[in-house]
């Protein structure tokens, strides 16, 4: 089975981040909005779609800012599936001072926050190492010259 393909954006708001709230099994975790990409469908279309359809915000999609590897089975031991997920993480501009509703929230999706990004490491966000950097200053524009930063097989 091939990976599946997926684009997020980051939006960077007054030192606060743009997140989707989850909850499972009765715990709140946090991750950028975004989701799969559609057969003939860029990565930008991908972030822009998504971003509009779990938050309700329309953006410019920028420059890639991180790519992520992520394989269920070598993070936790009760996944034995063959998942796999190539995600890419674009730096967004907000477009609207207001969300329209959201028109497709995921099935777990509890809300919609702007978190600040001191509190990153304070909260379940994923992948934690994306987390870190963004907490730790990393901005459009202050990655290293040869473009996205490649995060690995992190959770």
């Amino acid at each position: 089975m091939s990976p599946r393909i997926a684009a997020r954006g980051l939006l960077v708001r007054d030192g606060e981040l743009l997140v989707i709230r989850y909850r499972t099994d009765g715990e709140d975790w946090y991750a950028a909005p975004g989701g799969g990409q559609k057969r003939g469908e860029s990565l930008a279309e991908t972030v822009r779609r998504e971003v509009y359809e779990e938050t309700g915000y329309e953006v410019a999609v920028g420059s890639l800012a991180f790519v992520r590897d992520f394989v269920p089975s070598t993070h936790y031991e009760d996944r034995s599936d063959d998942g796999h997920q190539v995600e890419h993480f674009f730096w967004c501009e907000q477009m609207t001072d207001e969300p329209d509703d959201p028109t497709e929230r995921d099935s777990v999706q509890v809300g919609v926050t702007w978190l600040p990004l001191d509190s990153l490491g304070d909260v379940r966000f994923f992948p934690g190492p994306l987390g870190d950097l963004l907490r730790d200053g990393v901005r459009e524009g202050t990655n290293d010259a040869r473009g996205a930063c490649y995060l690995g097989d992190v959770d």
